[in-house]
């Protein structure tokens, strides 16, 4: 892989070789990562680039053997949970302060006086909530750290948070659609809301559209990340919306378009080694004007599903359904993408002689549910977000 051209994005200069190093003997900490870097650390290799990219699979690997093997003891670190199933988690171990003073040195969305509604769903799901909560706590202002409503009690909702002075709103995708959608249907502005935190990749289309029409005049906050890289880059109220800036201890490269990212932070725990993302980004200039370019979000790999603000991994889906032993092949793929009516579909093909029934569907939509640690948080709510049907499953 060569490195594109174009430089790096702001908040990430060059690592110096200590930084280098010292990421280095963070991954030969982890079993699972030390035959992989061991060579290069032992050299002291102090150039980046020259070290091999870190996969999904090996860091998935690597962080579970070493949680496994007691390195989360004596860190002070909190373990987030992404995906995958109890045998094979997506984690990641952050120190307890999740970076949240270092956020807020790149990017500050509160101010004192402000009072946050927090409606982001937290605990497993890149656990935003939790992450809001301290940037709300370090920021000098309240909170009111509700969590995820349902959809049907967003009417009384609505006019009782407006009673709690709530000033600002962190919000997952879905739950952010289904307010502005209830406000535009029934007419309401929520003009109190002066301030939008929004986490992901960047808002869609249609729920950018929503938010301009609903609320115009709120200034919008954006963090980049997953619950693997914690918080890459963020955006702010004069940047465009798919264009972030890496903060000061990530640092961002793109080769053959996918993003990569290490964290170079003293504090880490997880070892982020030259980190594919899974997302396909450019470098960007900003209408902040920003000095240097931030990452433009383009997409993901074929491998990366986005889903009411989730993330998985086609590959963890597939595996699950196709476990099931009238299942010979599976397929995933998500439906109307950034709509109400956003849809996460598994196609079966059951194997010969096995109907392709209704009821063998619902059982493979159980069996998943009930084995993947974090795909029944991501339909709460809205069970039929997530449907198995029997088809037929392309190849290739």
């Amino acid at each position: 892989m060569s490195l594109q051209t174009g430089g790096f994005a702001a908040g990430a200069a060059e690592p110096t070789a200590p930084q280098v190093r010292a990421l280095l003997d963070r991954a030969v900490g982890f079993p699972g990562l030390a035959e992989k870097y061991r060579g290069a650390a032992d050299r002291r290799a102090a150039d980046l680039r020259i070290l091999d990219p870190l996969s999904a699979e090996e860091l998935r690997a690597a962080v579970w053997s070493g949680v496994r093997g007691g390195l989360a003891k004596d860190r002070g670190a909190v373990l987030y949970l992404g995906g995958g199933t109890t045998a094979e988690p997506s984690a990641t171990l952050v120190p307890s302060c999740l970076f949240a003073g270092d956020i807020l040195r790149a990017w500050s969305p509160l101010a004192p006086g402000d009072v946050l509604l927090n409606l982001s769903r937290g605990t497993r799901l890149w656990p935003v909530h939790d992450l809001c909560n301290a940037l709300a706590a370090l920021s000098g202002c309240s909170a009111i750290p509700y969590g995820t409503p349902d959809a049907d009690d967003l009417g009384r909702l609505v006019d009782f948070f407006e009673q709690c002075g709530a000033t600002a709103l962190a919000a997952d995708t879905p739950t952010l659609r289904a307010l502005l959608e209830h406000c535009r249907l029934t007419g309401r502005r929520p003009d109190w809301l002066r301030t939008l935190l929004w986490v992901g990749v960047g808002l869609d289309g249609a729920t950018a559209r929503l938010l301009a029409e609903v609320l115009p005049d709120a200034a919008v906050w954006g963090l980049y990340g997953s619950v693997e890289t914690w918080a890459i880059g963020c955006n702010g109220p004069r940047c465009a919306r798919d264009v972030f800036h890496p903060l000061p201890h990530q640092y961002v490269e793109l080769v053959d378009g996918e993003i990569l990212v290490s964290t170079l932070h003293e504090l880490a725990v997880t070892p982020l080694v030259r980190y594919r993302t899974g997302d396909t980004g450019e470098f960007a200039d900003c209408p902040c004007g920003a000095p240097q370019p931030g990452i433009r979000v383009l997409g993901r790999s074929a491998d990366v599903l986005s889903f009411r603000g989730a993330r998985f991994g086609r590959a963890e889906l597939v595996a699950l359904a196709a476990s099931v032993e009238e299942v010979a092949a599976a397929g995933a793929e998500v439906l109307d993408a950034g709509l109400p009516t956003e849809r996460l579909q598994l196609s079966v093909r059951t194997v010969e002689g096995a109907p392709s029934d209704r009821y063998l569907c619902d059982w493979v939509r159980e069996c998943v549910l009930a084995r993947h640690l974090t795909l029944r948080q991501a339909v709460a709510g809205a069970p039929d977000a997530f449907e198995v049907v029997a088809a037929a499953v392309p190849t290739g």
